[in-house]
């Protein structure tokens, strides 16, 4: 299949199915250019009063990689079984090839072109609440790393138990990890509330991703609570 990198496609191909898909508006660099892909929509829907998620993957095909096309509004808890179930049939299908992996896409403002962060190998857990000795549960694998649990609720963050906002979550992280990442690799556990919108996990996701290097390493399992 043809590259491509333009948000006009998007909006061509949502013309076809006339249906709207707001997918979500980042200032963070992502990859630009992806060879060889199908896709996968998840559209904003109303039913009896709840928000849903209507999931349209008719053209995917298992040998490719899978661009996640998802609406901002939708919150977590309507996306997140839906994405568990498309990850296991891109993975094992009769046909599926290794080297093929999943990514969100998001419309960089930046560089004003539809960009994509790869979550291949991530784990989403749904849990009904978070333990409060959360990382003592693992404390023999974790025990060669700085841990730094984040926890995200829908209108804060907690970064070791210390409360911040949205605006200020890159700035603090980064400092954070600054101070802790000298003499060992930091570790970045990660922990979403599912009532958070689309549009702000892939904030922070984005934001992780870019802090990211070899000394900055994310736990691939995500736990999603109530």
């Amino acid at each position: 299949m043809r590259k491509f990198s333009l948000i006009l496609l998007t909006f061509l191909l949502l013309g076809c199915a006339k249906k709207e898909l707001k997918i979500p508006t980042l200032a963070e660099k992502g990859i630009q250019e992806l060879q060889n892909h199908s896709q996968v929509w998840m559209f904003f829907e109303v039913k009896n009063n709840d928000t849903a998620a209507v999931v349209n993957r008719k053209n995917t095909i298992s040998s490719t990689h899978w661009i996640y096309n998802i609406d901002k509004r939708l919150p977590l808890k309507a996306i997140i079984p839906s994405i568990i179930m498309l990850q296991d049939k891109h993975a094992n299908s009769m046909h599926s090839e290794k080297g093929m992996l999943d990514y969100f896409s998001y419309s960089d403002t930046i560089s004003k072109r539809l960009s994509f962060l790869e979550f291949d190998g991530v784990t989403f857990e749904t849990i009904d609440e978070l333990p409060l000795n959360l990382l003592d549960e693992n404390a023999s694998k974790n025990q060669n790393y700085h841990n730094i649990n984040l926890i995200f609720y829908k209108n804060n963050v907690q970064i070791n138990a210390l409360e911040t906002d949205k605006s200020n979550f890159k700035n603090e992280l980064a400092t954070l990890v600054k101070l802790t990442a000298e003499n060992k690799q930091s570790m970045l556990h990660l922990n979403f509330n599912r009532n958070l919108l689309y549009q702000d996990y892939l904030f922070y996701r984005t934001i992780i991703h870019n802090l990211s290097n070899e000394n900055i390493l994310t736990n691939k399992n995500e736990l999603i609570f109530n």
